[in-house]
């Protein structure tokens, strides 16, 4: 797939909706996923949080070009925009790679060489959460502005009883036509959609079925599609699509700051 609402330039031979040669003419199929880790904690007290944030993001820099590590990886830590001041965390990374080989070497190069990270890491923050998630494209990025500092939109969905994953896609390849109806284009908006692998709400009360995260180049291109989505009837053409699919909460809006890029 495009890494796209993340990192579009990446370019991989993928799309989320591709047609099967063997199956009806009109029936989409999911593509293939790839993986997106994603680090939520609090600072401890008296930490200067931004400073000390940068200063260990450059610290796991200069470990991974020392160990050939995170060459193929983009990784960039989110500070709240438009939040309820409710979410947990004070420091968050989100980190994804371009395919799950590339993931894979990296997470043995961090558990058995990456002991002075976790060091330094422990020196300014606590009570960290550490998921894994797959990621599948929804609206594709074009361009490099997901690789430079960007703005990403998160909201956490949840499937309606009776429905599910197939449902999910045919509203998926029809939502991305009507966005592409109303003028918008991947070189001011990309989407992609997140399911857990490991790490994320325990349980099943309280579980989510996927993240639904939109990115933009600026916050001016998130006014943007804001005024599509309200104004224009993009809105609209999204109830009807997915309103009998899932439910999804209010977004949260982040600046992300890109720290690691190939």
């Amino acid at each position: 797939m495009k890494i796209c609402a993340f990192a579009g330039a990446f370019s991989i031979a993928f799309t989320a909706a591709s047609i099967a040669d063997n199956h009806a003419p009109d029936a989409p199929e999911w593509g293939m996923g790839n993986p997106v880790e994603i680090y939520g904690c609090q600072f401890k007290d008296g930490v200067d949080g931004y400073k000390q944030a940068i200063k260990h993001a450059n610290l796991v820099n200069d470990w991974a070009e020392e160990h050939g590590a995170f060459q193929n990886h983009v990784g960039q830590i989110m500070y709240p925009e438009f939040s309820d001041g409710e979410y947990p965390s004070e420091f968050t990374w989100l980190g994804y790679w371009q395919n799950y080989e590339d993931y894979g070497a990296d997470m043995d190069k961090r558990a058995e060489y990456g002991a002075e990270l976790y060091v330094e890491a422990d020196k300014l923050l606590e009570q960290c959460a550490h998921s894994e998630w797959g990621m599948w494209e929804l609206f594709p990025a074009e361009g490099e502005w997901t690789l430079d500092n960007h703005v990403t939109e998160f909201s956490d969905c949840v499937y309606k009883d009776g429905k599910g994953d197939s449902d999910l896609l045919v509203a998926n390849v029809a939502f991305a036509k009507e966005m592409a109806a109303h003028g918008l284009t991947g070189a001011e908006i990309g989407a992609v959609q997140l399911w857990p692998r490991s790490g994320a709400t325990p349980g099943l009360e309280n579980a989510i079925s996927f993240k639904w995260i939109t990115g933009y180049p600026t916050l001016s291109a998130y006014a943007n599609f804001t005024n599509v989505w309200w104004n224009e009837g993009l809105i609209m053409k999204w109830n009807t699509l997915y309103g009998d699919i899932v439910s999804c909460d209010s977004g949260r809006v982040y600046r992300s700051q890109v720290m690691n890029r190939p």
